[in-house]
């Protein structure tokens, strides 16, 4: 595996890039509610007419000449193909960063085909990247639950981490009497929560500067993963947040006892106190296993809606709850860990 070495400065930029029409939609998603000054925002397809629906300003059309913007066709080499075709126009785009997380739904097209090969285009260009990637529900069809496992090998040969979320674990939260249309919002809702608390977990705390090689030993341990957050309009409800967060059904793969690695990220509107984060720290260390590497990091963000908001990732379970498709976490390197707990505190205004 290759060990990726960041900037260190004030510039430090990360591509959240949107592939296909649910990496798209999500990336939309946190251009309305408003990202960090260190996130920049991509959406690439091969639709050009679902491209126009994104309202971010980085639009980029792939295979212009291959499908004339009318799409892959649902078929992932179209996808792999329209990439290569505009390899330059995207090694261009991720030139620009330091940093890369690439988001997708695989399945169809263009999130599939073209997803692994930006992928590797990062990984060529020394670029860190966390991927993170949708799976299909069953009612979908068994072709592109197919294309879906297909295009997850692909993306596990790369040097980079990988999360999966499926969304057919929805089912077993929202019941089978939900709406498709419904349980699609709550997947990218979902998703975008995630992605944007990644984005200030790395550029708010710290983690992007002496803290990031922690960052990276949390998410180099392979097995399954946790990956949630939950939020509270009040202090009070800090427990209840943490609760959602390790229990999201759309990412919990496991149990947290299994863990061996740990970040838990609280976010609060105002100063919290010393009990609250102490409950929150105690019950994540009581929860876990004795000798899992526990990160805890916290961020005064004043412009948040909610009073508190807490992010947790939990990597190395051994244990899944989908044979079909378990969440992964691909290691970054082979650095061995220290276990040294470690308590970060970024009060910058918000930006």
């Amino acid at each position: 595996m290759k060990k990726f070495e960041l900037v260190t400065n004030d510039e430090f930029l990360i591509s959240v890039v949107g592939i296909g029409g649910c990496g798209c939609n999500a990336v939309n998603m946190l251009h309305e509610m408003g990202v960090n000054r260190h996130a920049s925002l991509i959406a690439i397809n091969t639709d050009n007419a679902a491209l126009n629906h994104c309202t971010l300003e980085n639009k980029l059309l792939i295979g212009e000449n291959l499908t004339h913007g009318y799409g892959a066709g649902a078929d992932p080499s179209v996808g792999l193909e329209a990439a290569k075709e505009s390899r330059n126009v995207i090694l261009e785009h991720l030139q620009k960063c330091d940093f890369v997380i690439l988001v997708t739904g695989l399945g169809g097209g263009t999130g599939t085909g073209a997803s692994p090969y930006i992928a590797e285009l990062a990984n060529e260009m020394g670029k860190p990247c966390i991927c993170v990637a949708t799976l299909p529900f069953e009612s979908e069809g068994k072709m592109r639950m197919d294309y879906a496992i297909q295009g997850l090998e692909a993306l596990r040969t790369k040097d980079n981490s990988l999360i999966t979320l499926p969304n057919e674990n929805l089912v077993a939260a929202l019941g089978e009497s939900v709406g498709l249309f419904s349980a699609f919002k709550h997947s990218n809702e979902m998703l975008q929560s995630i992605i944007g608390s990644l984005v200030a977990l790395l550029t708010e705390t710290g983690l992007i500067n002496v803290d990031f090689n922690d960052f990276c030993n949390v998410m180099n341990h392979k097995g399954n993963a946790i990956l949630g957050v939950g939020r509270s309009s009040s202090e009070e409800g800090a427990l209840e947040a943490l609760n959602q967060a390790v229990g999201n059904p759309l990412a919990r793969c496991g149990d947290l006892k299994n863990s061996k690695g740990i970040i838990l990220q609280i976010n609060c509107r105002e100063e919290i106190s010393m009990a609250t984060y102490n409950n929150l720290t105690i019950h994540i260390r009581d929860s876990s296993d004795a000798n899992a590497l526990i990160l805890c990091g916290v961020a005064l963000v004043p412009n948040m809606t909610e009073a508190i908001e807490v992010l947790v990732i939990a990597t190395g379970l051994n244990e899944t709850v989908n044979n079909l498709s378990p969440t992964k976490v691909e290691c970054l390197g082979d650095d061995p860990i220290l276990d040294i707990p470690t308590f970060l505190r970024n009060q910058k205004k918000a930006v």
